[in-house]
């Protein structure tokens, strides 16, 4: 990541272009996905792919209990995770992106795994979802509130989409509140990545309670997520140093930098991975 401070937030045409051009590579490099990997045990030898399913199936886990009802997946990316979801419990998954390109590979898994009959995935903004209230019986949100403007508004937002007694999972990059480098709010800013900002962890209660949600877990995973998921991506971003510089519009030697960039930055300590659960009130 590179420091760009004071930029514009970017607009979800620009995070829909910017998925646009990287998906491939991103499934490419973790199986699949286009989120980080888990790993509870270092140096337990899984690749990446299985690493960011173990990720999702971690996710899976806490929306236990939701046979036959309805899940939004805010931030679908290529389906996988939704469609995993629906393979392992009766449910039906809507999947909402701003990339077209992902919009039609997650369809295409679904019709291939033999779900779309209960998995279905359309283009939106998750600043602003385009469902009635109360529509949905939980939802998740699998690393996307840091491209968001307003983390906020789309907490806010799947809120209210949330049935009573409806559930809320989410995973994301976050700024650990007392990190062990002295990082600052802005420091973690880039534009090449899509990425306003990161949520300092301390600030995730804030913003369940004023969506009128009740926080019942919030957990940092950071040490067994950041640090494997970063060092896998680097080397595939060096295997395939030429296509990423064409996704991302640069050139290679240009490319090459922020990869030796990244590697040296110190502020690996400071970026962590957080878990939350959260409940809307009521029956």
């Amino acid at each position: 990541m590179m420091a760009v401070p004071e930029q514009t937030p970017p607009s979800s045409l620009e995070v829909g272009d910017y998925y646009d051009r990287l998906t491939d590579l991103m499934n490419r490099a973790l199986g699949g996905n286009t989120h980080l990997g888990y790993w509870p045990q270092p140096g337990d030898g899984s690749s990446p792919g299985k690493a960011a399913d173990r990720l999702t199936d971690l996710l899976i886990g806490k929306l236990r209990g939701i046979t036959g009802r309805r899940v939004l997946d805010v931030g679908c990316g290529s389906g996988k995770p939704a469609v995993r979801l629906a393979l392992s419990a009766p449910v039906d998954v809507v999947g909402v992106t701003v990339s077209e390109v992902q919009v039609g590979l997650a369809t295409a898994l679904a019709k291939q795994s033999h779900v779309a009959d209960r998995v279905v995935f359309t283009r939106a903004d998750a600043m602003e979802l385009p469902f009635p209230d109360g529509s949905f019986d939980a939802a998740w949100a699998l690393e996307c509130l840091l491209h968001m403007p307003s983390p906020a508004q789309v907490i806010r937002e799947i809120a209210r989409v949330l049935r009573p007694g409806g559930r809320l999972a989410v995973t994301d990059v976050t700024l650990r509140a007392f990190g062990r480098t002295g990082m600052k709010r802005g420091e973690c800013t880039s534009q090449l990545l899509a990425v306003p900002d990161l949520v300092h962890i301390d600030e995730y209660a804030g913003m369940i309670a004023d969506a009128g949600l009740e926080l019942q877990e919030l957990t940092d995973i950071g040490d067994q997520v950041v640090g494997p998921s970063f060092a896998a991506l680097r080397d595939h971003v060096n295997e395939h140093l030429d296509e990423y510089a064409a996704a991302f519009g640069i050139g290679v030697a240009e490319m090459r930098k922020v990869v030796a960039q990244c590697t040296t930055l110190p502020w690996t300590p400071d970026i962590g991975y957080v878990v939350l659960t959260a409940r809307r009130p009521g029956e």
